[in-house]
Parts: C-alpha cells; sequence; structure tokens
C-alpha cells in the first residue's frame, strides 16, 4: 500500500501518515479535531459524526512518539487511536484521538504537525474547530454551547446563536492546536458546553447540534441524549444508595456488613 507522511520541521516527533491516496480533498475543509478530554466530549463528537455521514472515509492516522502505550478496537477490528477520515460531501476533516497523550511537551509537537498537513499544498484547509468541557459537579440539566474564536470567525458565529465565553482560559492539547493556528491562516475556533467528571453526551449533543446548524449536517442526537438519562439515573441511584448507607453506619450497633454490594 503506497502511503504519503507528513513530517513538519518543528514537530519531527509527530507525523500525520495518508494511507488512502485515492482521497481528494477539497480546498477550504474544515478540520474538526476530537480530544480524550474531560467528559470525553471530543471523542463523542467525532465519532458519532464518523457514524452518521454516509460518505466517511478512513484516510490515515497521526503518530507520535509521546503516544501512550494503549490500542483500540472496534468489533475486534485493530484501529489507530488517534485516526483521521473525510466527508467529501460536507468537506469535513474529521480526527478522533481516543486517548490521551502522556506528557504536555507533546502537545506543541502534535500541534505543529497538525497543522503543517492541515495547510500543506494536498489540503489547504481553511477552519479549525474543537471542542472542551466545562467541568461541572453534580447533576447537569441544561447544556449551553458557548464559543471563543479568531475575531474573523465572530460575525460568522455569532449568526447561529451561540453565546461567547467573555473571559477564560483553555487547556491541553486543544490550546496548544489554537495558539498554533493564531499563527497561521486556519481559521480557528472552540466550542464548550457543561460536562461531569465522566462521558457526557447529552453536552456532546448540544454541540452536535451547533455542528448540524453551522455545516448543514443532520446528525440524530437522540441516542445520545438518551445515553445521558441512563448515566444520571445511574448517578443519582449510587448517591441515594450511598446516602442510604451512611445512614446505616451512623445507626448504633451498624457493622456496614449488610450494605457490601451497594458500589458493585
Amino acid at each position: 500500500m503506497v502511503k504519503k507522511e507528513y513530517i513538519c520541521e518543528k514537530g519531527k516527533k509527530s507525523s500525520v501518515v495518508i494511507e488512502d491516496l485515492s482521497v481528494e480533498i477539497k480546498e477550504g475543509a474544515t478540520l474538526i479535531l476530537g480530544f480524550a478530554g474531560i467528559g470525553l466530549i471530543g471523542p463523542i463528537v467525532a465519532n458519532t459524526l464518523i457514524e452518521q455521514l454516509s460518505d466517511v472515509k478512513e484516510i490515515g492516522f497521526v503518530t507520535s512518539e509521546y503516544l501512550p502505550p494503549i490500542s483500540v478496537f472496534y468489533a475486534g477490528v485493530l484501529k489507530h487511536p488517534f485516526r483521521l477520515l473525510y466527508s467529501y460531501q460536507h468537506n469535513l476533516i474529521i480526527g478522533v484521538c481516543e486517548v490521551p497523550f502522556q506528557i504536555t511537551s507533546a502537545y506543541n509537537d502534535l500541534s505543529k504537525t497538525i497543522c503543517n498537513w492541515a495547510l500543506s499544498q494536498d489540503v489547504k484547509a481553511n477552519e479549525l474547530v474543537i471542542f472542551q468541557g466545562i467541568p461541572q459537579r453534580g447533576i447537569v440539566d441544561e447544556y449551553p454551547v458557548y464559543y471563543a474564536a479568531e475575531e474573523v470567525m465572530i460575525d460568522h458565529l455569532e449568526t447561529f446563536g451561540i453565546n461567547k465565553v467573555e473571559k477564560g482560559i483553555i487547556v491541553g492539547p486543544e490550546a496548544t492546536i489554537l495558539n498554533e493556528a493564531l499563527t497561521n491562516r486556519l481559521n480557528a475556533y472552540a466550542l464548550f458546553t457543561p460536562v461531569l467528571e465522566l462521558p457526557t453526551p447529552e453536552g456532546a449533543a448540544s454541540i452536535l447540534e451547533v455542528l448540524n446548524k453551522i455545516y448543514e449536517l443532520k446528525i440524530d442526537t437522540t441516542s445520545l441524549i438518551e445515553q445521558g438519562k441512563d448515566i444520571k439515573a445511574k448517578m443519582l441511584e449510587l448517591a441515594q444508595k450511598a446516602q442510604e448507607y451512611q445512614k446505616q453506619q451512623a445507626l448504633p450497633g451498624a457493622t456496614g456488613k449488610e450494605y457490601t454490594g451497594y458500589f458493585q
């Protein structure tokens, strides 16, 4: 199989490997990157796009010396942990990274490599979008979506009724990707939504509804919302059992042995 490898002079420990050279990427593509951050918003959004866009093709992967020693597989088939796919119909490049990087110094190397490829003669991407969760405690009932963007993108995003975040910080690989985009001609923006300290499919659903508007997609988020309800119900059940356990522990003569199954 003929492959093409992109190595950035400033990001020599990472590379983009394109395995399917038959796929032509149209100029002006949007690069959507989903990283494994808190709430797993990025991978949930990216994988839902991959599952529901009918013409998505896997074109390659990102490799790095900094990727942790973790493999992933679906239906018994091994997959690269950081995959690249493309939808010709919507001109969307989707990158999904399902493992966290080992050290933060990897982020700069990675961001330079990805942006170098996105701006190469074979791609000529125009936009870049990342996602990040806003950590919340307890039960979250609403998942509004906010944005932070390069100035050139603000008027466009405002037309879709998204509220901007007035002030804050972005951390992790998403931050270095955005910082790198500020130095080149990619027009970058970030979408935020509240998340829990566990997978938050309802937050991902809210972001996908925004992407539906911006890129004229028809992604169905019903199953994600149902998954979120199931997770919330399990959280409530565990919280109630924990309270019952604590009450029983407070009773005179209680040993706690009767409630060993509460957290199984």
